[in-house]
């Protein structure tokens, strides 16, 4: 069992000064064809729930269970999860994409940032709520955190985890999408 660690400050990472980066340009351009899982973190701040939609979600370790998150770090969302030191994720599934949009600010329908946009499931108190209906859900304990950039990275422990068959939503080229199998009747 991996206890619940206490957010370590961040740290910031420079580029050293022999690595020459390509042009920003090039970067956002490599980068799109890149397919990443549609994830939604959540935390509390400022006395509320908060929730934003991400595409930097990877496992890092199975001993011990980690994984690491990146998101902007002027965002309210980096300031609540660095002050909490604890946060869910929630990885979309294929049917989800209207829920990545609201998490994301730009709904088709709706206000953004609803959290009437999908069911949560009530996981006891001091726990983070569960997304009905996603491909997997997290609670997660915030063992470190690196500044990088633009962004905060979040190296976190995995505290708990549900899972179900159901097909994650990725993102790639600015388009949603989900993987195919042969033999998976829903292609």
């Amino acid at each position: 069992m991996i206890e619940a660690a206490r957010p370590h400050p961040a740290r910031t990472t420079a580029v050293p000064e022999l690595a020459q980066p390509v042009s920003r340009d090039s970067f956002l351009s490599a980068m799109r064809q890149t397919a990443s899982p549609v994830c939604v973190l959540t935390t509390h701040g400022d006395g509320q729930r908060m929730a934003l939609t991400i595409s930097s979600f990877l496992s890092v370790s199975a001993d011990p269970p980690l994984i690491s998150v990146c998101i902007n770090r002027n965002s309210r969302m980096c300031t609540a999860m660095t002050e909490s030191g604890v946060f869910g994720v929630h990885m979309l599934s294929d049917d989800q994409a209207h829920i990545a949009d609201c998490f994301a600010g730009r709904p088709k329908t709706g206000e953004a940032y609803d959290f009437s946009c999908v069911e949560w499931l009530d996981q006891g108190e001091g726990r983070e709520p569960s997304m009905s209906g996603g491909a997997m859900s997290a609670e997660c304990s915030v063992v470190s955190a690196t500044d990088a950039g633009t962004h905060r990275l979040f190296i976190a422990a995995v505290t708990r985890l549900s899972t179900n068959d159901k097909r994650p939503l990725l993102y790639w080229n600015r388009l949603y999408g989900f993987p195919t199998h042969p033999n998976d009747e829903r292609s």
